[in-house]
């Protein structure tokens, strides 16, 4: 019988040992390590930046005229970076592996015109953890971080509400301007990371600057769908649910769909006649009921459908009338089905 030759571990992307920096980045928020990252990744990173450059592939809803362009980043096969990388940021950060997902990963490539200095902002909710992979730094682009002050997490799905939440006092550029902000000078080879959601930061003297940045969450978060995870566990959703009976429903498990962005109670002009809409990125909003948002608001990963329903003290036998009204929830997307642990 001829022996199997194992297949040889995929490579990590980071070249650190995360309990070097663990302490450092609980006590500021942030961190900067040098030479924490592959070379081969890194050189890899570089090439694709420059061919999407070329080939001008870039998101036209993220770009940015007069400051800078983004890319989506394409992760080659050779890189471990679901397992490996995922373990090694989890533990730097203290995020949750289990729950660890990809919200973000865009090349940004600043204009020669950038200017030098704009506003701080603080990236979206889902932002958790900003790692920053510096690709090509002219001298004198940095970063520069509040780490102590005004660290309340933007709560919106945009740096853009969450500055129109604030009044004129409270605008960064008023509330921090006597504040000295840390300054980060980071290399190609370097690698930044901060908690994005709720440190103010920006960059200064960007001007052709490239990066490419990875944004993270433990709260399962994917407003953009850019983890490919995310996609897979909507497709095998649907799959699971064309046809399920209901003993096997109440014995599956739930979890909210990593694209539901919001649910917002409205009072309309009509009599100013009260509705719950729903908010799944790339789908129509829709209407839910009391209950259908008590459903949303009770659900537990681990926990199946039938123990959801225990916990809002539906009867062991009305719990199968139920079932359309969860497959409602499932069709429309708010949540995601799945029979075994998620994947």
């Amino acid at each position: 019988m001829t022996k199997q030759t194992p297949t040889p571990p995929k490579p990590n992307i980071f070249t650190f040992n995360p309990n070097d920096y663990t302490h450092e980045f609980a006590n500021n928020g942030y961190v900067l390590v040098k030479g924490g990252i592959n070379s081969a990744f890194l050189k890899e990173a570089q090439q694709q930046a420059i061919l999407q450059e070329e080939n001008k592939s870039d998101l036209d809803e993220w770009r940015f005229k007069g400051k800078k362009r983004q890319y989506l980043y394409d992760f080659e096969n050779q890189w471990d970076f679901y397992q490996a990388a995922y373990k090694t940021l989890c533990e730097t950060t203290n995020l949750n592996l289990e729950k660890m997902t990809l919200c973000e990963r865009h090349i940004k490539v600043y204009d020669s015109e950038a200017k030098a200095h704009v506003p701080p902002h603080k990236d979206r909710t889902a932002a958790q953890l900003t790692v920053g992979i510096p690709l090509s730094i002219p001298e004198g682009s940095h970063i520069v971080i509040w780490p102590n002050d005004y660290r309340i997490i933007n709560p919106f799905n945009s740096t853009a509400l969450w500055r129109s939440s604030l009044d004129e006092k409270d605008l960064p550029e008023n509330c921090l301007a006597n504040i000295e902000p840390a300054r980060i000078y980071a290399e190609p080879g370097d690698v930044v990371m901060f908690r994005g959601s709720s440190l103010y930061h920006e960059r200064e003297c960007p001007a052709n600057s490239s990066i490419l940045y990875l944004k993270f969450n433990d709260m399962r978060l994917d407003p953009i769908g850019e983890d490919p995870a995310t996609s897979s566990a909507q497709e095998k959703s649907d799959q699971i649910s064309k046809g399920i009976s209901t003993e096997a429903l109440l014995d599956s498990h739930l979890i909210i769909s990593p694209r539901l962005l919001k649910i917002s109670r409205d009072y309309t002009r009509l009599y100013w006649k009260e509705v719950i809409q729903v908010f799944v990125a790339d789908e129509k909003e829709f209407t839910i009921s009391e209950l259908e948002l008590k459903i949303l608001q009770h659900v537990q990963e681990g926990h199946t459908v039938s123990e959801l329903l225990t916990t809002l003290g539906v009867p062991e036998p009305e719990k199968a009338e139920l079932m359309p009204t969860i497959l409602r929830l499932i069709r429309l997307k708010a949540l995601v089905l799945y029979k075994k642990k998620y994947q």
